[in-house]
């Protein structure tokens, strides 16, 4: 049954648990007197100062309606700062300079990639190949470096017999892969995902924490909002836990508000 993909009470995931970020690790996203609203009018935290070391998990837990997406999409330029900022390591900075909600969609896309709870807020194409394209498209990559690209990540997750698919038509775990598939295929040195092993069975779950751990063996920096402690445990992530804060729901990912579309300005 753990074979097919059956969560098996008493059978535990075997996978390593990767070491924690060292004390003092150079930050690659950090936030100072950050006060974070989804519809630039209602607060619902304020006063946050953190640090997302550089090439390490960085993992936001806490109980429905405290924030934790509001903040991931803070930390990664889509909402504007409601108060205080966030600012990326220099080597990151962009035109306008190190803050990321002043950047550019196309200096987001190479810098800050993002993963949203809803998979289908960010598909764009009518097939699954074509979606993995667009990122590298967008930024000038060769025809035949696409294909490469495309293929590669076909076949680590394990969506290849989907490729000529719609990506609405896949099931809630297809639809999540693809999601954290399309962020990879621009290689951005900050990843941030939203609840990433939503609605995975055994196997997916498996293969999309061996992809971050992965990820970060290779010096990428990974933020994920999330309810499931193996994640936290498999990533060694740093906890930003923003506990029993102000009860009030946030709204829906996607929500209309303040948010940037992703593929804006492309």
């Amino acid at each position: 049954l753990a074979a097919a993909g059956v969560w098996v009470p008493g059978r535990p995931v075997d996978l390593p648990v990767l070491p924690g970020a060292p004390a003092g690790a150079a930050a690659a996203v950090a936030a100072s007197a950050l006060s974070i609203s989804r519809d630039g009018r209602t607060v619902v935290r304020a006063g946050l100062d953190l640090s997302v070391p550089r090439g390490a998990a960085t993992v936001i837990t806490g109980p429905n309606g405290v924030g934790k997406s509001t903040l991931a999409l803070t930390l990664a330029g889509l909402l504007p700062e409601a108060a205080g900022e966030v600012v990326a390591a220099p080597e990151l900075a962009g035109r306008s300079g190190r803050r990321p909600s002043r950047w550019t969609s196309r200096e987001l896309l190479t810098r800050i990639g993002t993963v949203f709870q809803e998979p289908e807020h960010q598909f764009l194409a009518s097939t699954v190949r074509d979606e993995l394209a667009i990122g590298p498209r967008s930024r000038g990559v060769g025809a035949d470096a696409v294909g490469v690209i495309v293929d590669e990540l076909l076949e680590r997750l394990h969506l290849a017999p989907l490729a000529a698919a719609n990506p609405f038509t896949l099931s809630g775990g297809q639809k999540r892969r693809l999601s954290v598939a399309t962020v990879l295929a621009d290689a951005p040195p900050v990843i941030v995902l939203d609840e990433p092993t939503f609605g995975q069975d055994r196997r997916g779950w498996i293969e999309l924490v061996q992809l971050l751990q992965s990820e970060i063996a290779a010096g990428t920096t990974v933020v994920a909002v999330t309810h499931d402690e193996d994640v936290l445990r498999h990533l060694g992530g740093r906890r930003i836990d923003l506990g029993a804060g102000p009860s009030l729901p946030e709204a829906p990912s996607g929500a209309p508000g303040r948010t940037r579309p992703v593929g804006a300005g492309l």
